[in-house]
């Protein structure tokens, strides 16, 4: 078992996949059972914290925030009976288990006012042990799920109201431009074709062309676009998106697309816009160059899942750049429009580009996340359902 020291406690990490997102603080002041539960546990893929006694195990718990806590009763300093009152101050629905022997009942009454989840009886019987903390892991679940649902709610919500003001803005927006484009052509058919005055209304007819394509643009994240959904091998139009954005710059791309990967139901324009958007992105996140890594995988999402998503199997695409990163106070907010944290200019700042890309996924019932860290880079997360159509093509 790989144990590295920190700061009073040990944390040992597995090459698990199983459990591997859960976080556990194991307290345990005996060493020969310290030693014996922590390789079970490792064994079983959990991200394990180990502490000798309550006020190791509380000052790991401030530093870490495990998902379980796993702790004996009798131990110096302060018991894990102490240390499990403190803990639920922190966090009141905090996932504790004890382990305690027969002589320690007197317990028992003092940890069900406290609130501990589980017990489990000395000496350890590993199935009871691990049934206990499959109890918690799905407690812990079920809460992650329901924050994840109720953040995607509220940005839904947030959307939803900006996209009304978004779509009538538009309509009013196009309607006036309509307007200026039909004076500009007929001026433009008053004036000498080679005079500097048909050249100058050539520019603001091409401007107010440009002008008209927001408009589309604020439509389509206003109603999420009347997409025309067809079964797509998306591995081409990966690679020619980022052949049309990046092949002149100073930016390298790599992909890692695997040739059988599943179709999926897509409006082809609608992804080229949000493959557009992000590799535009990630070339202003490195203007002096670097490299932008796109990977795709299959990927079964249960139905209890941190992503707001529907339970099936679905495709998930991965855009890597080796930017500047993402302030963590700003990375939330990233997908609302014109939010920037850079100089605005052409093709500066958020823009509408990741808050319309956020549209069009979430309305292709599939879900966009970012992470960040700076000085490290960014990475698009993009996950769309595969497709269970033979064939055809469905106005939506």
């Amino acid at each position: 078992m790989n144990q590295i020291n920190h700061r009073g406690c040990n944390v040992s990490d597995s090459n698990s996949q199983h459990n591997s997102d859960i976080t556990l603080l194991y307290i345990e002041d005996e060493p020969a059972t310290r030693e014996q539960v922590a390789r079970v546990l490792t064994s079983k893929g959990y991200r394990l914290i180990l502490a000798e006694n309550g006020r190791q195990g509380l000052e790991a718990y401030l530093e870490h925030q495990p998902d379980i806590t796993l702790t004996d009763i009798m131990m110096p300093q302060m018991n894990g009976l102490e240390m499990a009152r403190e803990i639920r101050k922190i966090t009141p629905e905090a996932q504790i288990v004890c382990m305690t022997a027969f002589s320690e009942t007197s317990y028992l009454i003092e940890a069900i006012d406290i609130g501990i989840n589980q017990f489990v009886l000395k000496p350890v019987e590993f199935i009871r042990l691990l049934t206990a903390l499959e109890n918690c892991q799905e407690m812990v679940s079920l809460r992650k799920r329901h924050r994840a649902l109720e953040a995607e709610n509220q940005r839904i919500k947030k959307l939803e109201a900006i996209g009304v003001l978004a779509g009538g803005i538009a309509h009013d927006f196009n309607n006036l431009l309509q307007v200026i484009l039909g004076y500009v052509s007929l001026a433009r058919m008053s004036a000498d074709p080679n005079s500097r005055t048909a050249e100058l209304l050539k520019i603001a007819e091409n401007t107010s062309e440009t002008a008209r394509e927001l408009g589309k643009r604020l439509l389509t994240f206003a109603k999420g676009g009347d997409a025309i959904k067809k079964q797509t091998d998306i591995v081409p139009l990966i690679k020619a998106g980022l052949a049309a954005e990046l092949g002149e710059s100073s930016v390298t791309y790599i992909t890692n697309l695997p040739d059988n990967l599943p179709p999926v139901r897509i409006d082809v324009s609608q992804f080229d816009l949000v493959l557009a958007h992000i590799a535009i992105n990630a070339r202003e996140a490195m203007p002096q160059g670097g490299t932008l890594r796109v990977s795709a995988s299959t990927r079964n999402i249960g139905k209890d899942n941190e992503l707001a998503l529907d339970a099936g199997e679905y495709l998930h695409l991965v855009f890597m750049d080796t930017g500047c990163g993402i302030a963590p106070e700003n990375l939330p907010r990233i997908f609302d429009p014109y939010f920037t944290s850079k100089q605005m200019g052409c093709q500066k700042g958020m823009g509408l580009g990741l808050a319309l890309s956020h549209s069009i996924i979430r309305h292709h019932s599939g879900q966009i996340q970012a992470e960040s860290k700076l000085g490290v880079g960014t990475s698009i997360h993009i996950y769309l359902p595969v497709s269970t159509f033979q064939s055809g093509t469905q106005i939506i």
